[in-house]
């Protein structure tokens, strides 16, 4: 089964406007040259709780369980030792790839951050701490424009997962450009903000 792609118009990607509101109510992105996945009808979308996890080719959508077997792939999230889940989730990049970290640690990314040429990237195994959900910044080589794109990755420990405490891939954003991508909230985050504002107007007009 294929993940559903989804492209939209550029725009301040910090901006909670109608345009953003009706895009998290439709599940359509606000901004262009922005592509982003809904992952979670993907077989893989709960990541295997092994040492091969699951390969993925971010332009194609296509994953695997080997990397041979997957071609093109950008991203490698897997599992290591015996740990309960989520502890010893790791990520693994091939060559021109990386995940933006420090010292062989993913960097937890907050919506407004920034994945771009100026951010530090690590490559090959990496660290990565799963507590509730994390966007991790990625960058690959897209193969259908040999440039380097960046984009991040939603993880989740899953609610329901086969188990207990496995991490779940909600969904990936990546720029097709080559520019640098900004960190913006999951749809259902958009709604709960976009339900404060309107709560704090309501508020205002009643104290006027």
């Amino acid at each position: 089964m294929k993940p559903q792609i989804m492209l939209g118009k550029r725009a301040l990607q910090l901006v909670l406007c109608a345009t953003v509101a009706s895009a998290a109510l439709t599940g359509q992105t606000a901004y262009a040259d922005v592509i982003t996945v809904d992952f979670t009808g993907n077989p893989f979308s709960t990541v295997p709780f092994n040492l091969d996890g699951f390969y993925l080719n971010v332009v194609t959508g296509a994953t695997g369980t080997s990397g041979s077997g997957t071609a093109g792939w950008d991203l490698n999230p897997y599992f290591t030792g015996s740990t309960t889940p989520p502890a010893g989730f790791r990520f693994f990049t091939p060559t021109g790839g990386g995940m933006v970290g420090a010292a062989g640690i993913v960097t937890p990314l907050v919506p407004g951050n920034m994945v771009g040429a100026g951010s530090a990237f690590i490559t090959g195994v990496t660290n990565a701490s799963t507590t509730g959900t994390n966007y991790f910044g990625f960058r690959f080589v897209n193969e259908t424009t040999a440039t380097t794109n960046y984009g991040y990755v939603v993880v989740a420990q899953s609610v329901n997962p086969p188990v207990a405490g496995a991490v779940q891939v909600l969904s990936y954003s990546y720029d097709n450009t080559g520019a640098a991508i900004t960190v913006v909230p999951e749809p259902s985050t958009w709604l709960m903000m976009l339900g404060g504002l309107a709560a704090v107007g309501l508020m205002r007009r009643r104290l006027s």
